[in-house]
């Protein structure tokens, strides 16, 4: 397939909508709750259902989950609320919790899903309350917060297809909504936007309780996994104090109920467990269930952790790094550490800490190669106009792409049929450097929108490729779709409409498209540059064919009301290009 050359210049450095500094967090994701009160601690609440729906204010607002009899009415006309000021969440089932973050509530049957919007340093600073309870030294709280914040940069997005980030438990990292004290807030504040990473990439900063004395390899817990910086190496520094050892005694009742209960088969009256294979760093990869029918049935060692954790109680096998005892219908599991072992160990890390060690030497040991990257230190500025904020070092220098917006809004406006009801702000960034390490995009992504701020590399940058208006205008319809979107509007189908209005020399370019699914993909999980390239390409192509079928107030009618059902069996069934890994 053959891109046109107007898309190959265009993506030298394209727009792209890529998250920004802040996180979505889905709380009370274990046990959601059936309904919720949200109360007012200073002032009232704001609530609408969509972005130009009628806002509400009050000091108290309820919200509850569709009973089971009427799940199926509700099904495809579940109610999301966006709810923004200071408030505490007190749910029917679980924790009451203060804060200011804004929500998004979704009434969905089965539960509530709440998510709330925050600041990435302020999400470091709740997962420290949660993952760092036991350590006592600066030095080993600092070298946690860099990890956390690595990790999140670098898994960012790892619930899109659910639309949030990360959700509270230890499936993305621990988050605790307790009021955050001063020590973590600190440490937080001390190492501000710095981050790990491994040849110009976030490195996947996996961290662990206990390795038991030896750190494990990558892909001794995850098969996909291979990281040059997250290599089996022994640990001293976590034994010191005796390390963490641990015993349970599983009846075979227990471990072939917490099997079944886990979608495996294992044989009837089986008789023994034994260990057939280990990893690099000594744990069980493997085991075999003997005696029963079949005689033998492998296992992988964490099918059978994971089975009986979420059985029984997530203390009873705390690691793969055990020894196996059969005596009679009882299995003994003896073993050390606590965790899968890979990357950071917190108790190797306090030990490393109490030791005199720095934060930068703590996490050069647990991650061999990684660079410390911090975050370039920027006087900001602000200046006003009219319906923008310019945001930059060199406001003066800056201030010709606020007169640039000025005159591009109004255009856009009149050519959508709307307009933005509120402020714009125009963030410049002072080097690439900052850019990238402050949205997290790559070099050849020009802008990125988070709320109402566009986010732009240098303006010197820009002009050197001949796309600053361009990229500015791309950015303004951004924020004029997004304006109307409801929130099951696909992402395909709001980037297409993107670039049908703020590119149309290219409107008509021959594309192959995409399966929607897989654009949908590439734009929520990120993908190559040539991969994006084609998923935009194919996206701007589908959004044209829709508006010279059904004409353009039609289709801008269905980002709030929906797209028909025709429309979608009709894009799902165009033809398939499958890109590059």
């Amino acid at each position: 397939m053959r891109i046109p050359l107007s898309f190959a210049l265009l993506f030298l450095l394209f727009p792209l909508r890529v998250f920004g500094e802040d996180v979505q967090v889905r709380i009370y994701s274990a046990h959601p709750p059936p309904r919720m009160s949200v109360i007012a601690t200073e002032g009232e609440l704001s609530w609408k259902a969509c972005s130009v729906c009628e806002e509400k204010t009050g000091r108290r607002v309820s919200f509850k989950s569709p009973q089971s009899d009427a799940a199926s009415k509700e099904a495809d006309t579940q109610r999301k609320y966006f709810l923004t000021g200071s408030y505490e969440l007190q749910p029917e089932n679980g924790p009451s919790f203060a804060a200011h973050f804004p929500l998004r509530i979704d009434e969905r049957p089965g539960g509530l899903v709440v998510v709330a919007t925050m600041p990435l340093e302020e999400y470091v600073q709740r997962v420290l309350m949660a993952e760092s309870g036991d350590f006592r030294n600066a030095e080993a709280l600092k070298a946690m917060a860099v990890v956390a914040r690595s990790y999140a940069k670098r898994f960012r997005g790892q619930h899109a297809k659910e639309d949030f980030d990360f959700c509270d438990t230890t499936h993305c990292q621990v988050f605790d909504w307790k009021k955050v004290n001063e020590r973590v807030r600190s440490r937080v504040a001390a190492t501000e936007g710095e981050f790990l990473s491994y040849q110009g990439i976030q490195v996947a900063a996996y961290y662990h309780q206990n390795c038991g004395g030896t750190v494990a390899a990558a892909k001794e817990a995850w098969a996909q996994v291979s990281e040059p910086y997250l290599q089996t190496h022994p640990d001293p520094y976590c034994v010191t104090s005796g390390g963490l050892k641990w015993e349970t005694t599983l009846t075979h009742e227990q471990i072939d109920r917490a099997l079944r209960a886990s979608g495996l088969r294992p044989p009837t009256s089986w008789k023994a467990i034994e260990i057939s294979s280990r990893g690099a760093s000594g744990r069980a990869h493997k085991v075999n269930l003997f005696g029963g029918n079949p005689p033998k049935y492998p296992l992988s060692s964490s099918s059978l952790r994971f089975a009986v954790d979420r059985a029984l109680g997530w203390k009873n096998i705390r690691s793969d790094l055990y020894e196996i005892r059969n005596a009679g219908r009882e299995v003994i599991f003896s073993g050390r550490g606590s965790g899968h072992g890979v990357g950071l160990c917190q108790a190797g890390a306090e030990e490393l800490a109490r030791e005199g060690k720095s934060y930068h030497e703590i996490l050069s040991f647990y991650y061999p190669g990684a660079e410390l990257t911090g975050a370039q230190q920027v006087a900001w500025q602000k200046r006003s106009a009219e319906r923008f904020d310019l945001i930059s070092s060199n406001p003066e220098g800056d201030a010709k792409i606020v007169r640039a917006a000025e005159r591009i809004l109004p255009e856009a406006e009149h050519t959508i049929g709307w307009e933005l009801a509120d402020r714009v702000k125009l963030q410049v960034f002072p080097s690439m450097e900052s850019y990238r390490n402050t949205t997290g995009a790559a070099g050849w992504v020009a802008a990125s929108t988070r709320g109402q701020t566009i986010r732009l590399q240098p303006l010197a940058e820009l002009r050197r490729h001949s796309i600053e208006e361009s990229t500015l205008r791309h950015e303004l319809y951004h924020l004029l779709v997004e304006a109307r979107a409801s929130n099951g509007a696909p992402l395909w189908f709001r980037e297409g409409l993107v670039l049908y209005f703020s590119n149309p020399a290219v409107a008509e370019a021959g594309i192959v498209p995409l399966s929607v699914g897989r654009i949908e993909e590439i734009f929520k999980r990120g993908s190559s540059r040539e991969n994006t390239a084609m998923a935009y390409a194919a996206a701007q192509r589908i959004v044209t064919s829709l508006i010279q079928r059904y004409g353009k107030p039609a289709v801008l009618g269905w980002l709030s009301s929906g797209l028909p059902a025709e429309v979608t069996r009709s894009v799902n069934e165009l033809p398939r290009v499958v890109p590059q890994q």
